[in-house]
């Protein structure tokens, strides 16, 4: 393989002296291992060799590989997710989680403002947070195997999807018609929030990593009906706390 070919992998990332199984797109490994999401998409991941959405580690790896092939690559924790800074580690009044109608607990996951930490304690009058990656200080330990090579336009648009849509990608439809590649969004994600911040990183990295072709969005509305169109709530701007649900990290 080359930099700048598109490929579909299967992975298993683990992180730490021991190992720990912390992400897969092998669905039974994940049941297996206790790690499993419904709203994972366990499809083979689609990655653009040489992108910066691997660890150079990796990167390097697949290089002059073959489909069927693939390797455990090892990196180190500085290199990985950085060594855990005690500067990263905030205090928080306690006021602030009670004015948000949030208990406190420790362990629990929480969003204060753009950062997202874990609460390590709880005493009166105050809650400290880490905001330190959850992997930071630990070597990864990631094994893949190219399963296939993505060859066309309309196949690597769609590979773009993938990485920015999760399991939704299925839902979109994409044709190429000489230099134009046209994409159907489906009118359930036309007033998703998600989807709208996606859609800047689907057509940027389209225009980055397939040259030379016109990325047309395609987004059908029909006339206003009531109730047809969902209120949304505005980003909050603030640094009020928010719990977090448990959520897959990103994986490599």
């Amino acid at each position: 393989m080359n930099n700048g070919d598109f490929i579909k992998i299967t992975y298993e990332m683990r992180i730490g002296n021991d190992k720990k199984l912390v992400a897969t797109n092998i669905e039974a490994l994940a049941k297996e291992n206790e790690i499993f999401d419904e709203e994972m998409d366990y499809s083979e991941m689609p990655v653009i060799v040489g992108t910066k959405d691997l660890f150079d580690e990796i990167n390097q790896s697949i290089l002059g590989k073959n489909v069927g092939e693939g390797e455990e690559v090892e990196i180190k924790s500085e290199k990985a997710y950085g060594e855990k800074d005690a500067k990263n580690i905030k205090v928080h009044p306690y006021s602030e989680f009670q004015k948000n109608k949030i208990d406190p607990i420790p362990g629990n996951e929480v969003r204060i403002g753009n950062r997202k930490g874990k609460i390590l304690s709880v005493s009166p009058g105050r809650v400290v947070v880490d905001f330190n990656h959850p992997w930071a200080g630990k070597d990864v330990f990631y094994k893949y195997t190219i399963s296939s090579k993505i060859e066309g336009n309309a196949d690597r648009m769609k590979a773009i999807i993938q990485q920015h849509t999760g399991k939704l990608w299925t839902t979109f439809d994409v044709e190429e018609s000489g230099n134009e590649i046209s994409v159907s969004v489906p009118e359930e994600l036309r007033f998703n929030l998600e989807w709208f911040n996606a859609k800047f990183n689907v057509v940027n990295s389209a225009r980055e990593n397939i040259k030379d072709r016109t990325i047309i969005m395609l987004e059908k509305f029909e006339p206003k009906k009531e109730d047809s169109i969902p209120e949304t709530q505005p980003a909050s701007s603030d640094d009020s706390p928010v719990q977090e649900s448990e959520d897959s990290h990103n994986e490599a």
